[in-house]
């Protein structure tokens, strides 16, 4: 059997990318010995489906790069600790990052990788891929889950982090999107890799999300007329300015709703306090991280995401399981999803998209029929096993 191995950053970082590789493994695992590496130590609540590489000595200083640099310099570290950070910010503005991880990281990796068939690295930002693009022996894949054309120039962290990678990839065999407009996008950012990039959509776990839709949830909607969701991590690019302002829209026209916001992340505070200055706290609830959003998602009349980018979202692959209606922005590959499954509506991502929201709302279009998850599945998982088993 052949030997693959993924390759995390941190694999206790809980995403939608996270979940579809997690996934993939749970559905190659019996024609493939699966092995996992990771800079970050896999905490125990984390079900791992694959072989975790035991690298004490990695994870032990491998923290130190892979958290925040304001998390580090406010942690009570060893003082050398926070100079290696500190330094290694440095090297990575001036573009000799890879150098600084060789020394302090890259010798601690114990295990031989030349001794696998495939390589996959997980994260279109991991700070593995340049050490993978330098192996011999293995063939190598990056996959990449977001729309990378806007994500490589949205900040000044996502600039750096990407400044090599025309040469990077160059060594690597294949790049996978997900999406045929999260391909062009690369494509025409780097066109020297125009021949090894393909196109291969998630696969969803179809089983396992009508399974947890069923379990009971403490948490309910009230009995209002619209009852709306959102679920993602709380960060600038998911936009939630622009839902709180179609939320005080529909306040201020008299609509009865509840929206419940399912995530965390780095705006919650920012995102709370907007609701309070908005005064809607009888109508827009934060939930949180929640274990399992599928019941509420199940219940919704409408999941919203309204982002200014993504690749192909996970939780439209999740609505499209549960036949829930999906408002969402034309950013990255999500209008490629909206026509596949015919899951709901796309708006243009415009300034005030109200009134195409309140339409869609008060219309009640019948979702169309799409293609079937099942055979998609069969569809993309043929051509994952493709891409691995050729040469």
């Amino acid at each position: 059997m052949k030997r693959i191995l993924y390759v995390f950053d941190d694999i206790n970082y809980m995403s939608g990318a996270q979940k579809a590789t997690f996934y993939q493994m749970d559905c190659l695992y019996k024609q493939y010995i699966i092995d996992i590496l990771s800079l970050s130590k896999p905490d125990e609540m984390v079900e791992v489906p694959g072989r975790v590489l035991v690298l004490k000595q990695l994870w032990e200083e491998a923290d130190t790069y892979t958290c925040s640099f304001r998390e580090i310099m406010l942690s009570k570290r060893a003082f050398s600790l926070k100079i290696k950070r500190a330094l290694y910010v440095l090297a990575m503005r001036l573009g000799c990052g890879e150098y600084f991880l060789e020394h302090f990281l890259y010798n601690k990796i114990e295990y031989d990788l030349e001794s696998y068939d495939v390589i996959i690295v997980v994260s279109e930002a991991s700070k593995l891929k340049e050490l993978i693009g330098k192996l011999k022996k293995p063939k190598k894949l990056q996959w990449i889950h977001t729309d990378y054309a806007a994500w490589s120039g949205f900040s000044e962290w996502t600039k750096m982090v990407t400044k090599k990678d025309p040469e990077i990839y160059k060594r690597f065999d294949i790049i996978v999107a997900l999406s045929e407009h999260c391909k062009q996008g690369l494509v025409k950012k780097i066109p020297s890799i125009d021949d090894k990039v393909i196109v291969i959509p998630n696969l969803v776990n179809i089983k396992e999300i009508c399974m947890k839709a069923e379990e009971s949830s403490q948490i309910k909607f009230p009995e209002v007329d619209y009852k709306f969701i959102t679920v993602g991590r709380i960060d600038r690019e998911k936009n939630f300015d622009g839902i709180l302002k179609v939320c005080k829209k529909l306040r201020d026209d008299g609509i009865d709703y509840c929206w419940f916001i399912v995530g965390d992340g780095p705006m919650r505070k920012n995102v709370e306090q907007k609701i309070k200055e908005y005064n809607l706290s009888d109508n827009v609830k934060m939930l949180g991280r929640l274990e399992n959003p599928y019941p509420l998602m199940k219940n919704s009349d409408y999941f919203v995401l309204l982002s200014t980018y993504e690749g192909t979202p996970v939780t439209i692959d999740e609505c499209a399981v549960l036949k829930v209606p999906v408002i969402a922005t034309a950013v990255g590959g999500v209008r490629e999803q909206m026509e596949r499954y015919g899951t709901g509506e796309v708006v243009e991502l415009v300034d005030d998209i109200y009134e195409k929201f309140l339409n869609i709302i008060t219309t009640h279009r019948e979702i169309e029929k799409g293609t079937s998850i099942e055979t998609l599945n069969r569809i993309n998982k043929e051509k994952i096993v493709r891409v691995l088993e050729d040469r």
